[in-house]
């Protein structure tokens, strides 16, 4: 190998090595009536490629403390915020694909804070209560958690993500 093939070919691996390589992911219903997704569907299928939402991932936050010369006002951090149900690996039977998310959060929401719901990566509510009610899930596998933001809309913390499954009858069963 030449010295000028060499730096080509360095060249070329420095170029490649910069490029992602992203999957496609499509969705298809087996012969069954379940909806399935996946990287490589079967050619008879009437697969529909899938576009994903961006993964939206917020860290935790913590608030700096209050400065010396201001009269002191100590305001309890929130801790225990977690997802409480449904519970990590559950199933749920739900036929009208209604699902309920309760949090625990201490203290209480202070005034001006909120909480975002999303489920499956997608935001799906938003609102003060620490009880969301969920209509036309679909069945499967699914995963939820919260974000807490104060006024501003700024991140304060977030739960740990949640995995449930749900199980829904299909008219294809009868």
């Amino acid at each position: 190998m030449t010295m000028r093939s060499g730096w080509l070919f360095l060249l070329l691996m420095f170029g490649l090595s910069g490029v992602s390589v992203q999957a496609e992911i499509f969705r298809w219903v087996d012969a069954t009536g379940n909806v399935v997704y996946g990287d490589n569907p079967p050619k008879q299928s009437a697969a529909k490629a899938v576009d994903l939402p961006l993964l939206t991932v917020a860290d935790s936050f913590t608030p700096k403390p209050p400065e010396r010369e201001q009269a002191p006002q100590e305001e309890e951090a929130y801790s225990d915020f977690k997802v409480t149900a449904p519970a990590a690996d559950e199933t749920i039977r739900a036929n009208e694909g209604n699902v309920t998310v309760e949090l625990s959060l201490k203290p209480n929401l202070k005034a001006g804070d909120g909480i975002t719901l999303y489920l499956d990566s997608k935001q799906v509510a938003a609102g003060e209560s620490l009880s969301f009610a969920l209509t036309e899930v679909d069945r499967g596998e699914h995963s939820v958690f919260a974000v807490l933001n104060d006024a501003d809309g700024n991140i304060i913390q977030n739960t740990e993500a949640v995995k449930f499954s749900l199980l829904r009858h299909s008219a294809l069963n009868n």
